[in-house]
């Protein structure tokens, strides 16, 4: 017998960890558990996150278990990957910082006792802000075309950081909130099916 279950898989591009359980009953039905983890994760609050669970009949599994865990898996494999991406992100700018104090004008201000205190001074250009604002609106946009709405949600820039967008900002924000929560709700009828 030939079955193309693993060639699904890899079709999936998500290469790590498939933890699959399978019960089925006298009746022809099946309730499938799905576990992914990408292969290199020893990231702890990311081992919180529960399997998938699917149930219907042979029929319903042939013909919509690799559409239905396609999105998750995906998500999930971006969500590991965003988390790998900001503690190396994390780490630079530490590093940036801990340079750049070095190298950084120190303005001294009187406390309250009428001791000295050395206060760096932290200034962003506008040309930075503007370049660190189109980066993560870039990938704000990528996200979304993936279907990562929570992922571009945790990304997208506050509004109190750009004041001068914040429609823009509260636009893409109420946009990406609706699209997760139809997604959502869409996974939750076909998990309950």
């Amino acid at each position: 017998m030939k079955t193309n279950f693993f060639e699904n898989i890899t079709s999936l591009n998500a290469p790590g960890i498939w933890k699959i359980g399978v019960q089925n009953d006298a009746n022809g039905h099946f309730v499938v558990s799905v576990l992914y983890s990408p292969n290199n994760s020893n990231e702890p609050a990311l081992k919180t996150i529960a399997p998938l669970i699917f149930k219907g009949t042979v029929a319903e599994m042939d013909e919509g278990f690799f559409e239905a865990i396609g999105q998750p898996v995906q998500a999930t494999a971006g969500l590991y990957s965003n988390v790998e991406t900001y503690n190396r992100n994390l780490d630079s700018a530490k590093k940036k910082l801990s340079q750049g104090n070095k190298s950084r004008p120190v303005q001294k201000t009187a406390s309250e006792n009428g001791d000295d205190i050395e206060v760096a001074e932290t200034k962003i250009s506008a040309e930075e802000k503007k370049k660190v604002y189109t980066d993560a609106i870039r990938k704000v946009v990528e996200l979304n075309d993936a279907c990562k709405y929570e992922e571009a949600l945790a990304i997208l820039p506050l509004v109190s950081d750009y004041p001068e967008k914040e429609q823009e900002l509260n636009k893409r924000k109420a946009d990406l909130t609706r699209k997760k929560e139809q997604m959502a709700q869409a996974l939750q009828l076909f998990n309950q099916d």
